[in-house]
């Protein structure tokens, strides 16, 4: 049975498949392909005395200071800190806002701020608004996965750091065993 076409009806085309099957599809009516631009934008500085880490006590303290200056400190964020080659500290990003006890984190929204900012290596941050520092099975399968992403893409995960925003206390994933 033949089918009548009304005339407000998109042309139709014919799309040949790699086994030669074809398919009647609706022609798109986009003329434009989109071309995106990619650039990293440089937002405020954060007040830091030198250029490089000697300690995660310095990490944990840049860390916080981010999440209280930019970040919401009663939710829970997931930052980086990005080093170059010399392990001198290039920049820093709020990768993800939470809630009140966790934040969606992925590999790949960790890692494109690094890959912007020409990062050799990072460090992995969050905090625990509720106060406890203890890492749950969570908070290690997402370090696992971004590590491993990590060593795709030629970057170094050096630590994993879960911070407390009430004092300067802090949980180091290198320090137990975990990285």
């Amino acid at each position: 049975m033949k089918r009548a076409w009304v005339m407000e009806q998109p042309q139709a085309y014919k799309q040949k498949y790699l086994f030669g099957e074809t398919e009647t599809q609706t022609k798109p009516n986009k003329k434009f392909i989109s071309v995106y631009r990619v650039s990293l934008v440089r937002d405020k500085g954060i007040k830091f005395g030198e250029g490089s880490l000697s300690s995660p006590k310095q990490a944990q303290r840049i860390m916080k200071s981010l999440i209280e200056v930019q970040g919401q400190p009663d939710r829970e964020q997931f930052c980086i800190l990005m080093l170059n080659a010399k392990n001198k500290i290039i920049g820093l990003n709020i990768v993800s806002t939470g809630d009140l006890s966790s934040a969606t984190v992925h590999p790949r929204e960790v890692l494109k701020p690094a890959i912007l900012a020409n990062s050799s290596s990072m460090i992995l941050c969050h905090n625990h608004p509720s106060g406890s520092l203890t890492p749950s099975p969570e908070d290690i399968a997402i370090t696992e996965r971004i590590i491993k992403a990590s060593r795709i893409m030629g970057i170094t995960v050096h630590e994993h750091l879960i911070i407390s925003m009430d004092d300067d206390s802090f949980y180091s994933f290198v320090e137990h065993g975990l990285i």
